[in-house]
């Protein structure tokens, strides 16, 4: 079977009476890839449970992208990226450091209720 064909198969099987498709609520016991997609209405991606790494890596956007409720036992890394609109940053609370070095924001940049238990480097 092809991605094409796969394709077919999930807006065949998985598209509900609003046009919608909706493949949420699945589970692997493994590594899994959905790279180099291409999504001409919204992509959601709400509620992940990711026992390992989660890279979201070189998105491109045309409407608003939305990054809120994380919880990361890890370290969060947002690096090099290029807002034409606003950058909102509310209610953080960093155990560690806040890097924040080298941001370009063509709008305004709010950054509210912060808390940082680390050191803030800008």
């Amino acid at each position: 079977m092809t991605k094409q064909e796969l394709v077919k198969i999930i807006k065949d099987n998985f598209t509900n009476k609003d046009g919608i498709i909706d493949i949420s609520g699945l589970k692997f016991d493994a590594t899994v890839i959905i790279s180099d997609m291409e999504v001409k209405g919204h992509l959601h991606q709400d509620y992940q449970k990711v026992e390992g790494n989660l890279n979201q890596e070189s998105q491109n956007v045309k409407g608003n992208l939305y990054q809120s409720n994380q919880e990361v036992e890890g370290y969060l890394y947002q690096q090099c990226q290029n807002v034409k609109g606003n950058l909102y940053q509310y209610t953080q609370k960093v155990g560690g450091d806040l890097h924040q070095d080298y941001q370009e924001v063509e709008g305004h940049l709010y950054q509210n209720s912060q808390k940082v238990e680390g050191k803030i480097y800008n």
